[in-house]
């Protein structure tokens, strides 16, 4: 069968793998320029940095068992360390038992590893898709790709949910409003901080802080002695929103020298609007949709808990009951 695929974030790549691996032709298409979908990164002159999840855990057997292949082979690795949080605007450590997953060297790895001869089209935006015999996708300056026998979509539920209006009756078991915004910030900084302090859970401004040059495996740039990713909370991004006249850098770095000390100096920055980054809610009855009768499929975290581990649920039960 030939397949199309939207989405080349976790969901989306590991059952392309699969049905590939079937001997079926699948066609990935992305419509940004990398892999990974909310495992995202950019490269900047002062560092690589993840936008995105900025570590995962593991708990259904399956996923443990794919997680431990992923670190055998090196494209992830333990984050070990004892996480702090913020309480009465002071830090302290929050020891837990939770074993926490990176990307090696950055997070989308696992997905690189996954795409392995795939055919992928990045950098293609899907802005139309209509069922004839066959699926056809239509992309910007009239692109058109045909003959789909199934298209199985990866976006979130917003933007699939207006994809699919008047095309499938698929569009009524999505909710209307599935995702919350968050503001990423990263910043390379100056200043000695104390070694043990890896990651905060934060509070209603920001709700979580890497720093990610304390990564197994992160390499700094020059001129920098931290690089840290901060995550908004969801509440303060919504307010803000992403033409906010608020300065997100200003606002990180503050936060950040509140709790480590006017010592910790900023020298770069970069700032990231996810329009739909954590989920409201996990009310989803199934871990995919899908409307048989028309050969459509969605998968994606947002069908699974919202979690990374929920993204590779998704693919794998859709693969398990509808093609294996």
């Amino acid at each position: 069968m030939n397949i199309a695929v939207t989405g080349a974030g976790l969901s989306g790549i590991k059952v392309g793998s699969l049905l590939h691996k079937m001997g079926h032709n699948v066609t990935v298409f992305e419509k940004s320029r990398g892999l990974g979908g909310r495992l995202a990164h950019r490269r900047l002159n002062w560092a690589d940095i993840d936008l995105g999840a900025q570590y995962f855990t593991a708990r259904d057997p399956d996923f443990i068992k794919e997680v431990n292949d992923w670190c055998r082979q090196g494209s992830a690795s333990l984050w070990n360390f004892t996480p702090y949080c913020v309480r009465d605007n002071q830090l302290s450590a929050s020891p837990d038992d939770t074993l926490r997953y990176i990307g090696q060297p950055l997070m989308n790895q696992p997905v690189h590893h996954l795409a392995a001869g795939m055919t992928l089209k990045l950098g293609v935006t899907i802005n139309q898709v209509v069922r004839k015999d066959k699926w056809i996708l239509y992309g910007a300056n009239e692109a058109l790709f045909s003959g789909f026998d199934w298209l199985i979509m990866t976006q979130p539920a917003e933007q699939a949910r207006k994809l699919l209006q008047g095309v499938s009756d698929i569009v009524t078991s999505i909710p209307d409003t599935v995702h919350e915004p968050c503001w990423a910030l990263g910043l390379g900084t100056l200043g000695n901080v104390p070694e043990e302090i890896q990651g905060i859970f934060g509070d209603s401004t920001v709700r979580w802080a890497s720093r990610l040059s304390s990564r197994p495996g992160f390499q700094n740039g020059a001129g920098v002695d931290d690089v840290w990713m901060l995550h908004f909370a969801s509440e303060w991004s919504e307010r803000q929103g992403k033409q906010t006249e608020v300065n997100i850098a200003q606002a990180g770095t503050l936060w950040l020298q509140n709790l480590l000390g006017r010592s910790v100096k900023p020298v770069h920055e970069y700032c990231h609007f996810w329009r739909y980054a954590s989920i409201k809610s996990n009310e989803q009855a199934t871990a995919y949709k899908v409307d048989e009768s028309q050969k459509l499929a969605l998968i994606g975290s947002w069908c699974s808990g919202g979690r990374v581990e929920g993204a590779w649920l998704s693919a794998i039960s859709l693969f398990n009951d509808l093609f294996r």
